[in-house]
């Protein structure tokens, strides 16, 4: 069966095992980069929330041997585990104060957000975009980020350099930077996939061998915003005496190279965009672009 057929069936068979009165309905909704999934939305007529069950990773598992009547409960499943959720005040999840202290830095692509970026806060940084989410815990959701709208600064009474002071300051707190050889992380992501060996995940290298490094955070999620601050970037330069080249590679790390070490930024750009190409997918996509970090006047710009 191909998407299509399986969206329209699937929407069929969820809304014949509800009540009459609740309303299964389509909606395509935007990510990051603009990339749009398609999701599943139940409401009922007293709850004027609904979750976002998105659709194409059931529809994998369908291709992989899901049937129907599995892919229906995996809907219904998400949804009534998301149904006390919902319930929750917003109120208790966001404030002021809860925006001042927990709002933290992500970095985007400038250009494939354009539309996006006309409906939140951010900071332009070269041909990035650092915009801004609240870090939210609550013991039936677990922790989550709340992506800052425009409206939130007039509703929270907070202004722009306000909300950029409170990011700036937390996200080293919350989310503090971790710089690691390549290897590390390699070692790392054996464990958790179960890789044997360096040549089961294509590299066996040391940083010191390959001149390669990692900039990421502690949770390995988002920690490529660590690109746009100089005071982390400054600190790598003094450990490698030299100036940075810094390689975007989703926009969860960038690697980090010793200009001394590598001379040519146009084959680091070659390499940046192979694996963006074939490795990263699209909605953690976030430049193509090669940055260099001059240590002596502490100033990134655009090398390739």
């Amino acid at each position: 069966m191909n998407y299509s057929c399986f969206l329209e069936e699937i929407t069929r068979r969820v809304k014949e095992r509800l009540p009459e009165e609740y309303e299964v309905t389509v909606r395509p909704v935007r990510k990051n980069n603009g990339v749009m999934q398609d999701t599943i939305m139940i409401r009922r007529p007293s709850t004027p929330l609904c979750p976002n069950i998105y659709v194409q990773q059931i529809y994998r598992r369908y291709l992989d041997g899901m049937t129907m009547e599995q892919a229906e409960d995996a809907i219904l499943q998400t949804y009534h585990n998301a149904s006390s959720v919902l319930q929750i005040d917003a109120e208790e999840l966001i404030n002021q104060e809860i925006i001042r202290n927990q709002v933290v830095y992500r970095l985007v692509n400038r250009e494939r957000n354009q539309s996006l970026l006309e409906e939140i806060p951010y900071k332009p940084f070269l041909d990035l975009a650092l915009i801004y989410y609240v870090i939210v815990e609550n013991e039936e959701m677990g922790t989550g980020g709340i992506l800052v709208r425009n409206h939130f600064l007039d509703y929270y009474h907070i202004g722009p350099s306000e909300l950029d002071e409170a990011a700036a300051r937390n996200t080293p707190k919350l989310f503090p930077a971790d710089f690691i050889g390549i290897s590390d992380l390699l070692r790392e992501f054996g464990e958790k996939t179960g890789a044997h060996s360096y040549s089961e995940i294509s590299l066996e290298e040391d940083a010191s061998a390959t001149g390669m490094y990692v900039l990421t955070n502690r949770t390995r999620q988002f920690g490529a915003c660590y690109l746009a601050d100089k005071e982390v970037l400054s600190e790598i330069a003094g450990k490698l005496n030299s100036d940075l080249f810094l390689l975007p590679s989703s926009v969860h790390e960038c690697m980090v190279v010793s200009a001394d070490y590598w001379e040519d930024p146009e084959s680091l750009a070659d390499m940046v965009r192979e694996i963006n190409r074939t490795q990263v997918s699209r909605d953690e996509y976030l430049a193509d672009t090669v940055y260099r970090f001059c240590r002596e006047d502490r100033k990134l710009l655009i090398a390739a």
